[in-house]
């Protein structure tokens, strides 16, 4: 909970300190029952924090819970299927308080590396470090497969008998999925560029990477989603056309996907967040990397299109006016 919240609780609190501590359980029962996600003492009416877990590793966050507000003794009941192949000492378990201006650090559980290979069934209540409550603990079950015993990875895509592909992923492999690779962005028709040669004795064909995404875009029928590291409102794609333009691409590409949005196609981007870029009232900076993120994002405001700047990493942007602006 934010400073505010603190003195109010202090202020209009009259009972007594709560029984239970955070994150703490005395029976097993507690955390496999179903009941509701906010866990909060009946007894002791209080304002109390807006508890969630990360799973870190150095330099990235692999899984994050859902916050349960105003909960002094939260169940997540939640599972992650993680890949793991990070080097670290310890899988870092951060307890943390969902705030108006951010996150504060309540605690965290560190389960070592070396244990976690071993392969052994780790369960059980684990303190939490750093935390205001000295008997504060976090309920963990985990187990790591080693890509070798996984049988989904074990003979890749191709020899997976249901089709399923890469399992827990948002979306799902379907019939028709395809996948183009490009040498280049654009490729002039007088270039000449090396020859690759690729199994079957076939050679690469080289394509014309934004001509060919224009011609996508302009004959899409249900969704439209980008993702990218700089997607700029402005570009045009197709500037040195080598057949026919289609409907739509003499446009810039935001104009064209706002024209798809308003036809009823689901259009969808996610462009990543340079943190150096900011356009909030008097304070407006283009940002180091020069990636247009801001812009953008104000070019779709209030639009059908729906632009959503996503961070490298989350924790940057858990703060609700952030969120909101």
């Amino acid at each position: 909970m934010d400073l505010v919240t603190e003195h109010l609780r202090r202020c209009f609190t009259l009972c007594g300190a709560c029984h239970t501590y955070p994150f703490s359980s005395s029976t097993a029962h507690d955390v496999d029952s179903d009941v509701e996600d906010s866990r909060i003492d009946h007894h002791a009416k209080i304002i109390t924090s807006d508890p969630y877990v990360k799973v870190c590793v150095p330099q990235a966050i692999l899984a994050r819970t859902r916050v349960i507000p105003n909960a002094h003794n939260p169940v997540w009941n939640e599972r992650f299927h993680i890949p793991l192949a990070h080097p670290t000492e310890n899988l870092e378990f951060q307890v943390k308080d969902n705030d108006l201006f951010g996150a504060q650090m309540i605690g965290r559980v560190l389960i070592e590396a070396e244990r976690l290979a071993s392969g052994e069934h780790i369960v059980g209540w684990f303190p939490v470090d750093g935390s205001p409550k000295p008997d504060a603990k976090l309920y963990l079950e985990m187990k790591f497969t080693p890509c070798e015993q996984n049988l989904l990875y074990k003979h890749g895509i191709a020899a997976d008998p249901e089709r399923k592909g890469v399992r827990h992923t948002y979306f799902p492999l379907r019939k028709g999925s395809d996948v183009v690779l490009y040498q280049d962005a654009h490729v002039r028709d007088e270039c000449q560029l090396p020859k690759i040669e690729l199994d079957g004795d076939n050679v690469y064909e080289q394509g014309k990477c934004w001509e060919d995404l224009c011609h996508a875009i302009s004959e899409a029928h249900h969704l439209i989603y980008i993702v990218g590291w700089s997607i700029y409102h402005k570009v045009r794609l197709i500037r040195e056309p080598t057949r026919t333009l289609p409907r739509g691409g003499d446009l810039t590409l935001g104009d064209l996907l706002k024209s798809k949005s308003a036809e009823g196609v689901r259009v969808l981007l996610l462009v990543w967040d340079d943190k150096t870029s900011h356009d909030k009232l008097f304070f407006n900076t283009a940002g180091v990397m020069q990636t247009h993120d801001e812009e953008t994002m104000k070019f779709f405001k209030h639009s059908s299109v729906i632009c959503v700047l996503s961070p490298r990493y989350a924790s940057s942007k858990l703060g609700y006016i952030k969120q909101k602006a």
